[in-house]
Formats: structure tokens, sequence, C-alpha cells
């Protein structure tokens, strides 16, 4: 794919990232009104109201909390153009990622896993996600620590497509009730597992193969005939 094919889509792809990132935020931020106090009509809360109060609840409003946060931060810590005009602010928001992702949202979302409306299965993938967004941080930060920022930055690009699994499971949610469920054989009971899965894994594998055809060397130009 020609260099600057593959750079005018990367723009595409991130700009889209954005707006979407964005929107879904909005909804989120939005849906507080259902939240507090808790609605449990609402789409979320449907059916919780047996377990709701105590840890969960806890963890349920740590986590909506620190969710967006991390999301818009994220948008902000990946820009390049703030990253190079303003480095301080960069470097004090990344450490306020770090410690909100690892320190609250991470936690959260473990205790939430726990009573996942899915299933075991989806408690051991959001389990899963929680315990490697975290990692992906930590390595992130370490990377930065010793200053080998090339391997900061794939961390924390990792880090970011772990923390839009909220995003991309939304999408995909939302693409399954505007289809028709019987043309797709739609079962809870084993679409909404599979789903908790590939919400993360199928974003990551796209990043982790885009990042490599970013980087596969370019053909060299035929030299020009001269007559």
């Amino acid at each position: 794919m020609p260099s600057f094919s593959l750079h005018f889509l990367t723009r595409v792809l991130v700009w889209l990232v954005v707006l979407v990132v964005v929107r879904v935020v909005v909804v989120v931020v939005s849906s507080f009104g259902d939240y507090v106090p808790p609605n449990f009509n609402s789409e979320f809360l449907h059916g919780r109201e047996g377990y709701f109060f105590g840890l969960y609840a806890w963890a349920f409003y740590a986590h909506i909390v620190s969710g967006p946060l991390a999301l818009l931060a994220g948008l902000l810590l990946l820009n390049p153009r703030l990253r190079r005009r303003w480095p301080v602010f960069h470097r004090w928001l990344g450490r306020a990622q770090v410690m909100g992702v690892v320190g609250v949202m991470a936690p959260s979302g473990l205790v939430m896993a726990w009573w996942a409306a899915a299933g075991p299965v989806a408690t051991v993938s959001f389990i899963t996600l929680s315990l490697a967004t975290a990692g992906c941080l930590i390595l992130g930060w370490r990377a930065a620590v010793s200053r080998r920022y090339a391997l900061h930055q794939r961390w924390m690009e990792r880090a970011f497509v772990l923390l839009c699994s909220a995003v991309t499971l939304r999408l995909m949610v939302g693409s399954a009730l505007v289809v028709d469920a019987d043309f797709l054989w739609w079962d809870p009971l084993w679409f909404d597992p599979i789903l908790s899965w590939v919400s993360w894994l199928f974003p990551l594998g796209i990043y982790e193969a885009w990042w490599r055809l970013a980087r596969l060397p370019r053909p060299a130009e035929r030299p020009r005939e001269t007559s």
C-alpha cells in the first residue's frame, strides 16, 4: 500500500475514533440520571436490584466516573501535537491516567465482572480485560521512566484500545439491535458472552496488524529512465 494512502487512511481512522469516543462519552454522561438514584428499569441496571447496594454500587459509581475520564484523557495523551507543545501537561496527565485506571477503573471493573449479566464466560473476559488494561499502562509508565519513548507509546496505544472496548461493545450491541435478530439467530445465551471477548480482542488485533503494516519497509522507487 502506498505510504500516502496508508497515511490518509490512518488520519481518517483516527478522526473516526475520536468522534465515536466523544459521542459515546456524551451518551454515557447523559444517562447518569438513570444511575443517581439508581433506576432499575433502565437498560444497564435492569435486574440488578438484588445485589446492587453494597460493594457493587461502590464499584459501579467509581467505574462510570473514571471510565469517561480515562477515554477523554487518552484522546489528549495520544495527540502528538499536544504532546509536543505541552510536554509537562502530557506528563502530569499521563500520571493521572495511570493512577486513575490502575487505582480506580481497573479494580472497579474487577468487582463488577463478578456480576456480569452475560455469565461466567463474560466474567473471565472482563477480568482479563481489566488486568490487561492496567498492565499495559504500568508497562507504558515504566518505559517512559526509562526514556524508551517508542515502547512507551506502543503500550499506551494498546491501553487506549483496551479502554475503548466499552465503546466497541456499545457499537456492536447497537448494530445487532438494528439488524433483524431472527436473521442472526441471535441468542443472548451465546451472543453476549462471545461479544464480551470480541469487543476488545478484535480491536486489539486490528491495532497490532495496522501497526505492523505501517512499519513495513517502503518499496524502493524505480530509477527514472534517461533517454
